[in-house]
């Protein structure tokens, strides 16, 4: 146990315990991010859905991304490109299909 200097008696405490650390029985654990249960014992499904939320979730991807330092300029590149593939299907969407008359 670490040793607390008590200023009552100006000396070291070692058998002082902490106040704060107090044992809870029966405590609820938390569980943190993703979440998929298993329905009817059908884990190859619990396991396309979580790697749907995964995906979706956007964490690997910035976790992959900032294995590797990069460039800001590839950084600016890489933005401007996702920009105007965006921008193409966003005018593809408007634009009405031609459908050939004859």
């Amino acid at each position: 146990m670490a040793k607390e200097w008590n200023n009552k008696n100006t000396r070291w405490d070692k058998d002082k315990k902490p106040w704060h650390k107090k044992k809870q029985k029966n405590a609820t654990v938390r569980v943190t991010g993703l979440k998929v249960w298993v329905n009817d014992g059908n884990a190859e499904k619990a396991l396309r859905k979580l790697k749907k939320k995964i995906d979706n979730d956007g964490k690997l991807q910035t976790l992959k991304s900032k294995e590797y330092y990069e460039k800001p300029s590839i950084v600016r590149k890489r933005a401007r490109d996702v920009a105007r593939k965006r921008h193409l299907r966003e005018q593809a969407e408007r634009t009405p299909s031609r459908n050939r008359l004859y």
